[in-house]
């Protein structure tokens, strides 16, 4: 404190209001922390008084004692000069001087005589004090925080201990309180090493029995320490109460639920805690893996059932598909297996697929619990669409081949046998089907592909019959525009005249297209015999639909072969598809169908082609006619109530595959297309050859293709059971058969 600067208020106790000022770490501080004392007092032999009041008339002679602040402010310059002795004196004539009523006054100076006697180095002498202070106001903190500090340096820990004790008692802050016991409680255990005091000094205490959760979470840890499981039970509990978080709460009940199995050896009791942790928190899974070993090895099937059927509300509630899965996948195994409740399991499994369509285990599942009750179409129904999501599933196949037998549909059955043949899974049984029915030439239909049955039996996934209505509507005109764009910039491809193909040919690969064409109810595209075509067979860029055929097509291969190339091939020439030929890349299609939708809503923007600018989607509105606008304008409204949602890579995947499955209706035997595509590099729509074989397996074991070959009249029936291989029902289509090479 300078000198004109004026003593700073008197320092009152914590329950009077203001504090001192607490010392710095020194627990020497600087002159101008010094706190002034009350107005000065008088002092006789037979009493004290502060000056103001009227002596009595035997001692008015007598001089008034001296003030006490300016001793205050001259104990603060002899601090600040370090001048220690002259401090000392001068906090001892203030002792002298401040009333013995004013507890507060009094436990401050000896406070400050304390810190004189540190910067001494008289640590007793300090510690002595400090404890007058507390004699004349226990509630003074600064003299215990002194206290507590000079024990510690000492490592006198039941002394810190003791003052610490005393701290928490005089704190009013219930957080501040709660702090200090934790910090007394941890000082008994771990340098006293005593858990017992440390539990004693928090049990009991207003931080407890108020739920103040860092004193419960010590005497968690300390009751585990000293192995005293009831008493831990029950502050267990006390913390789930004060908890409001269900995973907190159903944490703590789980917590319950391993003392009492693994300590106390109390299973029912520990049960119950495993379901009251489940009640509110189903998401447990330690809680739910416990109470699930438990009850499997006690055998009490119907109780776990009973809570798995909670569980699936409970998540079913909250939204959590991933885990009302697994429940439901486990209830149908329990109740299969263990209460043999057969109606009971298809209900928990067929959950089980509505959440997951994928899970092909519980599929097979339900098949067969649909084939043990009678129920066979269901049961073949769910291994076709378990086929379908995993296709390289071999046991898929094999059972289907046994139902079908059973069933006396040899069609099927060999188709299924076909599978496992690709698959490498044939026995002995499944070959001698299969080279019973082996066709020796692709089929002999009895009538083409009608237009709806694309769609309802042949189309792949990925099929979206807005996009093939948008395409529908404007491929002719974009088509139009783009051979004017390919003649202006010279890229359109010049054919020679004298290398078309009459269709009356009897080159094998031209009847084989023409035969083709007819099944499937597409239009033949004209025929081109050119020397150099990549892939053997691709589609020529024309304003008529046109194929080239190459050397690798013409000559070598079988008709089955033929077929496949050629089905997959026409395939692209369908109305919906053949702006593919056209528009062959994402970027182009996505140009083109985006295009259109602009015509509807004009705000759309259609990122260019990969090629650059294109007056495709710059002149597709001025020539388009009205009817086919009216038809995008109906497609682009089902597409905005549907959300807006185009996956053009998904659609291009699906024609390619259809065209796949098409070349596979028309060769009539598996083998066939799998040796054909394992041969050759096509990259379309970025599908994998797996993918493709997958494709083709799966769809070669449903009961879509089963439909399509019954319907044209191609499809093994059992009265051709013990007929020659390859022979079927007549034909009036002709079958195109090896002919002379072009």
């Amino acid at each position: 404190m300078s000198e004109s600067e004026s003593p700073p208020a008197p320092e009152k106790s914590p329950n009077q209001g203001t504090m001192l000022p607490a010392p710095p770490p020194s627990l020497v501080p600087p002159p101008d922390t010094l706190t002034a004392l009350p107005l000065p007092v008088v002092r006789t032999k037979s009493s004290r008084s502060k000056v103001g009041s009227a002596p009595p008339p035997s001692l008015r002679s007598l001089p008034p004692m001296p003030a006490i602040e300016p001793i205050l402010e001259q104990a603060a310059d002899l601090r600040s000069l370090r001048d220690w002795d002259g401090a000392l004196e001068a906090y001892k004539k203030a002792l002298f001087l401040v009333d013995t009523a004013d507890t507060t006054s009094q436990a401050s100076l000896y406070a400050y005589v304390a810190e004189v006697k540190l910067a001494q180095d008289k640590k007793r002498e300090a510690e002595t004090n400090f404890e007058k202070a507390l004699a004349v106001s226990p509630k003074h903190l600064r003299s215990i925080d002194s206290l507590i500090m000079l024990a510690t340096d000492a490592k006198e820990w039941s002394r810190v201990a003791t003052f610490r004790k005393k701290r928490a008692a005089v704190l009013d802050d219930d957080d501040e309180r709660a702090a200090e016991l934790c910090r007394l409680a941890d000082l008994l255990e771990q340098e006293c090493g005593d858990a017992q005091k440390a539990v004693e000094a928090l049990v009991g205490s207003e931080a407890a029995l108020a739920g103040d959760t860092r004193v419960l979470t010590r005497l968690e840890r300390l009751f585990t320490s000293l192995r005293q499981w009831p008493k831990l039970i029950a502050l267990l509990d006390q913390l789930y109460r004060a908890a409001t978080e269900p995973a907190t709460r159903g944490a703590y009940r789980f917590a319950q639920a391993d003392v009492v199995l693994g300590r106390l050896r109390e299973e029912p009791r520990g049960l119950a805690f495993l379901e009251l942790a489940l009640d509110e928190d189903p998401q447990n899974d330690r809680a739910l893996s416990a109470l699930i070993a438990v009850r499997t090895r006690r055998e009490e099937w119907a109780e776990l059932a009973a809570v798995y059927e909670r569980l699936i509300d409970r998540f079913a509630g909250l939204g959590d598909r991933e885990r009302a899965w697994e429940v439901c996948r486990k209830l149908g195994v329990l109740r299969r297996d263990r209460l043999l409740d057969g109606p009971g399991a298809i209900e928990a499994l067929r959950g089980a697929v509505e959440v997951r369509p994928d899970d092909v285990e519980s599929r097979a599942a339900l098949a067969e619990l649909y084939a043990a009750k009678g129920d066979r179409t269901v049961a073949v129904s769910e291994l076709e669409t378990v086929a379908a999501y995993a296709p390289m599933r071999a046991q898929t196949y094999r059972r289907l081949h046994e139902l079908h037998s059973r069933a006396q549909r040899p069609d099927r059955a060999w188709l299924a046998a076909t599978c496992l043949e690709e698959l490498g899974a044939a026995d002995v049984s499944h070959e001698l089907v299969i080279e019973q029915f082996r066709p020796d030439g692709p089929i002999r239909p009895t009538t083409a592909l009608e237009d709806g049955w694309w769609d309802e039996c042949l189309r792949a996934p990925g099929a979206d019959p807005i996009v093939c209505d948008i395409l529908r509507a404007v491929s002719e005109t974009a088509i139009a525009l783009r051979l004017e764009e390919l003649a202006a910039t010279k890229k359109l491809p010049t054919l020679d005249p004298s290398t078309k193909q009459d269709k009356a040919s009897t080159a094998s690969v031209v009847r084989t297209f023409v035969w083709a064409a007819r099944a499937l109810g597409i239009e033949s595209p004209d025929l081109y015999l050119l020397d150099d075509v990549p892939s053997g067979i691709a589609a020529v860029p024309a304003h008529a639909p046109g194929t080239a055929l190459g050397p690798q097509v013409r000559s070598g291969m079988t008709v089955q072969q033929l077929a496949f190339l050629t089905g997959r091939h026409l395939t692209y020439y369908r109305p919906e598809h053949y702006a593919l030929v056209f528009f062959p890349t994402l970027a182009d299609v996505s140009s083109l169908v985006l295009a259109s939708v602009r015509l509807v809503i004009p705000g759309i923007t259609v990122p260019p082609p990969a090629d650059g600018e294109s007056k495709v989607a710059a002149n597709l509105a001025s020539r388009l006619p009205d009817d086919k606008k009216t038809a995008v304008e109906d497609a682009v409204a089902r597409l905005d109530a549907r959300g807006g949602r185009l996956d053009l890579l998904a659609w291009i995947r699906h024609v390619e595959l259809t065209a796949s499955r098409a070349g596979l209706l028309l060769a009539g035997d598996l083998r066939v297309p799998m040796r054909l595509m394992k041969e050759e590099s096509r990259a379309i729509g970025e599908l994998s050859a797996e993918t493709k074989r997958g494709d083709l397996l799966a769809f070669c074991a449903s009961d879509a293709y089963g439909k399509l070959r019954e319907r044209m009249g191609v499809a093994i029936h059992s009265s051709s059971l013990g007929a020659p291989s390859g022979s079927g029902p007549a034909a009036p289509m002709s079958t195109p058969s090896p002919g002379r090479e072009s």
